[in-house]
């Protein structure tokens, strides 16, 4: 009799214990995602806070949008300058870097255009594009590096 219940004790504690290590690995895994989880929560409410910076911005620009629009319907002439911004600095560089060098290939187009009406000698000619190209590569340098540094394609 001692035997069977010995027996019996045994397999009692032996099941329980084994239960107990179950349980023991559910509450692992529960804890495991209860971080995952504040984790999640937390990155979601990070992400919801630069969704609500974002909307206010984007409200912002929808007012200066509709403001220019009306000016523009009134006939008021609106700055090239004012209508273009650019968000960081490097951008505004490459703005206006690009800019620069389309003025420069023009200012090149007309010096042609008044050699060939016999406008200007050659010698002045050459100096004044030699001036402008030696500008223009610097701002295409300028411009190459501005968008490496922003990741932006060539």
């Amino acid at each position: 009799m001692e035997d069977k219940v010995r027996r019996r004790l045994r397999e009692d504690f032996s099941q329980n214990q084994a239960e107990s290590e179950s349980l023991k690995r559910t509450q692992e895994e529960l804890n495991q995602g209860q971080h995952k989880l504040t984790g999640l929560l937390a990155r979601i409410k990070q992400e919801e806070g630069e969704l609500g910076s974002s909307i206010r911005i984007l409200e912002s620009k929808k007012t200066e949008m509709e403001e220019m629009v009306e000016k523009m319907e009134e006939g008021e002439e609106i700055s090239c300058d004012e209508a273009v911004v650019a968000t960081f600095p490097l951008y505004k560089q490459l703005m206006n870097a690009f800019a620069e060098e389309s003025a420069t290939e023009d200012a090149i187009y007309f010096l042609g255009e008044a050699l060939r009406k016999g406008a200007i000698e050659v010698d002045v000619f050459l100096k004044q594009a030699r001036d402008i190209s030696r500008r223009q590569f610097m701002l295409r340098a300028t411009m190459n590096k501005c968008r490496e540094k922003a990741g932006l394609a060539k």
